[in-house]
């Protein structure tokens, strides 16, 4: 049974200044958490919105979960919050999920999150222009029509398109666009690097994705490392949540590299498991009446991994 004692953000998916609001609700949870969460800014979007990230845990087992990496997929930035404040909630009480003290996991487990990895580009979908800086109101790419369906960064370039991995094979756009184009170089993008420095900051024994849509999970890539770790992973995740684990990419046609998961899992430097859950049915920006079954089908989710990680 799903515990009701938790906040819900989901309001924010409608808010009027949508990077705003959720960056302010990031630092309220600081605030009011002293001493068990932690809120700290990992970046910058191009327009200078902080990306912030949220550590919750004192354990040496580190866990990375980031979400709106596409601007049409914010929906996945309120399932981070909302996972934030249940274990907030649980952690209160005193609570278990799948009979583990939340108190107990936190000591061998730290959760890093990621909620709006993509600030700029999530505010021309939700909130349409009027966000836009001067110096990038007359680019002929950034067109009103477009703004509800747009991917991109406010540069234009596709984040999840701009890592290390496979970058030089990919041809599906050679400009900025609202989707696809992957930059004029690996990692040109500030939201881009925050990520790859943020990796590198820590020891992350596994990352998660969170995008949309189609109940899917993503695990392989053809250069990974860690293909076994990555499987297995995506198996823990998919008896959670019944979405469905894709099948490995020697499988697949059109398998589109440059993704953040397909680099982190191929590092020759500390490859790590890594996995993208794309979540909801629907097309994106996916409707707010999706979010009750996003959240029956993920809250365990993160306690879950954690739980396979450790021994009591």
């Amino acid at each position: 049974m799903v515990n009701r004692c938790y906040k819900s953000y989901i309001n924010l998916y409608q808010s009027s200044y949508f990077s705003k609001y959720v960056n302010k609700a990031i630092y309220k949870l600081g605030k009011y958490n002293k001493g068990l969460l932690y809120v700290n800014k990992i970046g910058e979007s191009v327009q200078g919105v902080p990306i912030l990230s949220i550590k919750i845990g004192r354990g040496s087992t580190k866990i990375l979960i980031q979400a709106t990496h596409h601007a049409r997929e914010a929906i996945t930035t309120i399932l981070l919050l909302d996972q934030i404040n249940y274990i907030l909630s649980l952690y209160e009480i005193d609570c278990s999920i799948n009979n583990m003290s939340i108190r107990n996991l936190l000591k061998y487990v730290t959760f890093v999150f990621v909620p709006l990895v993509n600030p700029d580009g999530a505010n021309l979908v939700i909130n349409g222009g009027k966000f836009i800086s001067k110096e990038y109101k007359d680019k002929p790419y950034l067109k009103e029509s477009l703004f509800p369906c747009w991917k991109a960064n406010i540069n234009g370039v596709d984040l999840n398109r701009n890592f290390d991995a496979a970058w030089d094979e990919l041809n599906q756009n050679t400009k900025c666009s609202f989707q696809n184009y992957k930059g004029k170089c690996i990692n040109s993008e500030p939201e881009s690097k925050a990520l790859v420095n943020l990796i590198n900051k820590y020891n992350f024994i596994y990352t998660i994705s969170y995008h949309s849509s189609g109940n899917l999970i993503y695990w392989d890539y053809k250069d990974s490392l860690v293909k076994k770790e990555c499987s297995e992973l995506a198996d823990t995740i998919s008896s959670i949540t019944k979405y469905i684990k894709e099948k490995s990419d020697n499988e697949c046609i059109n398998v589109v590299p440059g993704g953040f998961k397909d680099w982190v899992c191929s590092k020759i430097n500390n490859p790590i498991p890594s996995v993208t859950i794309e979540i909801g049915e629907g097309s994106c920006p996916l409707s707010i009446l999706e979010f009750k079954s996003i959240w029956k089908a993920n809250y365990k989710v993160i306690a879950a991994i954690a739980y396979n990680l450790i021994d009591y």
